[in-house]
């Protein structure tokens, strides 16, 4: 668990009055990333030894992913389906396309469920209109992971206004709360750290799996080491062109649908992160909610062509393990950027097989 062995040293650190920036306390990458909240909402680990936190660790991840998975199946049998799924069993196709990253974000003790179960019940307590409760889950999952603030979009072109601002709220609350315990100079001084770090981060990290490395590798043409923020503003901008041409349109019809392409535009967003940003390949579990609404849709609405497609990229996706493929295969598969794009290929299936359901559903209501 080296990432986790991070955090928790990072913690005793912060605890002792020791720097949390700019130390390594593992591997290479091991600097401590994330903001002085998060010390705090980590500190009940540090009163167990080190190796016993690691369990409770990964007991906790675990716990994260099975409440991760029966939030996207409410979200999507409540606000999309609006009828119970009674197939169970297709959860365990779920876990068995992710359970590869799953094993990996375990292994190496990470957070990335945390912010996926944070992001499903902030999204589900929207639609449930219980403001104050989605905007604490979704302000602590960018309080992680501060990029994740671009998922305010979709809540703001839904009108889901106070959502927005209970997340500014608690934003806030979040951000001051350690002056509390730290005094106003010591604030500004970590939180200084915490920023600068921040913008560090991607210069000791490199990916295989973002649209930079894989024009690079199959396009052959030279994009610029810091070509992801671009990425990500093109991103941004199209996903405002698309919603004016063609998501408003649907948001208009009813406050039925308004919902749906609200939750399609936020886990599309979120599954498309990691191959705009430089992260790990355990990231990947972003892609959670799509990968269990593809396979309902699927199952509910047979579609030989895109079964097809859409068990080829799981595969794809989720078999990279030297394990299974060994080592000389699965490092072909890294330095092909496989992961990445195979992720797309989820993410544009996704889309597909939802907007087909979604104008069988607009003309049903119509008639």
């Amino acid at each position: 668990m080296s990432d986790f062995k991070v955090y928790y040293l990072a913690g005793k650190a912060f605890f002792n009055g020791n720097p949390i920036y700019g130390v390594n306390f593992g591997l290479t990458s091991g600097y401590y990333k994330y903001s002085p909240v998060f010390i705090f909402f980590f500190s009940p680990y540090l009163l167990f030894g080190y190796k016993t936190a690691c369990i409770i660790h990964g007991f906790m991840l675990s716990f994260a992913t099975i409440i991760s998975i029966v939030t996207i199946k409410n979200i999507l049998q409540n606000t999309i389906l609006h009828h119970e799924i009674k197939h169970k069993y297709l959860l365990l196709f779920v876990i068995l396309v992710i359970l590869n990253h799953i094993f990996r974000e375990i292994h190496l003790g990470n957070v990335n469920m945390f912010i996926v179960m944070l992001l499903c019940l902030g999204i589900q307590k929207t639609l449930e209109e219980k403001f104050i409760a989605s905007g604490l889950f979704i302000a602590l999952a960018i309080f992680i992971k501060p990029y994740l603030v671009i998922l305010a979009i979709p809540l703001l072109f839904h009108k889901k206004l106070k959502s927005i601002w209970s997340l500014g709220i608690w934003s806030g609350v979040l951000f001051i709360a350690p002056i509390v315990f730290l005094g106003l100079d010591k604030f500004i001084q970590i939180n200084s750290q915490w920023i600068h770090e921040i913008f560090q981060h991607g210069a000791y990290l490199y990916s295989n799996h973002t649209f930079t490395s894989l024009i690079r590798r199959y396009i052959t043409l030279r994009v610029n080491d810091h070509s992801h923020l671009y990425f990500l503003i093109a991103v941004i901008f199209s996903y405002v062109i698309i919603y004016f041409i063609s998501l408003k349109k649907y948001s208009a019809f009813s406050e039925k649908y308004n919902n749906k392409t609200l939750i399609f535009s936020y886990f599309s967003l979120l599954a498309l992160l990691p191959n705009i940003l430089i992260t790990d390949t355990e990231h990947f579990l972003y892609s959670t909610p799509i990968i269990l609404f593809s396979i309902y849709y699927l199952y509910l609405n047979t579609n030989s062509n895109y079964t097809i497609l859409f068990a080829i990229l799981s595969i794809l996706y989720g078999i990279n393990s030297t394990d299974i493929l060994g080592r000389d295969i699965s490092g072909k598969f890294e330095d092909y950027g496989i992961l990445g794009l195979a992720n797309i290929g989820l993410i544009i299936t996704f889309l597909l097989v939802q907007r087909n359901q979604k104008k069988v559903d607009l003309v049903s209501t119509q008639d």
